[in-house]
């Protein structure tokens, strides 16, 4: 196994989310960019929500980015946003900010192996 299929690997699980779409290599790429395209406006959102002290807007935010990731079994953000969502369900804001990091990071990290995917030789694969 190469470093560059490890490093996708633990940033995404596109065997699990192949297998999730019924093996659609195209359909996980157009949600994956999608995602990607929409993603730094739903993170800034979600800074003005936990700026502007707004609880609910910040749970219902990361709930859809925790939401839309999970179709592409971006395991690592799923969980920052599912943190994020639980503290926001609670009430509580303290350390939203640093829980909103952690999902920018994952964000980063998703941008920079979108990159690198091979979706025909994904395709090719998952018929073999």
């Amino acid at each position: 196994m190469s470093t560059e299929t490890t490093t996708i690997e633990s940033i995404l699980n596109l065997s699990e989310a192949m297998t999730n779409l019924d093996g659609d290599a195209e359909l996980l790429e157009e949600i994956l960019d999608i995602f990607i395209d929409t993603a730094e406006d739903q993170l800034q959102n979600i800074q003005n929500c936990i700026e502007a002290e707004d609880v609910k807007q910040v749970a219902v935010q990361a709930h859809g980015m925790k939401g839309g990731a999970s179709n592409f079994c971006a395991k690592k953000f799923v969980r920052s946003a599912l943190r994020l969502e639980i503290k926001a369900k609670d009430g509580n804001l303290d350390g939203a900010q640093e829980l909103l990091e952690g999902m920018k990071a994952a964000f980063e990290d998703l941008k920079e192996v979108s990159v690198v995917i091979n979706w025909d030789e994904i395709a090719r694969n998952w018929e073999e």
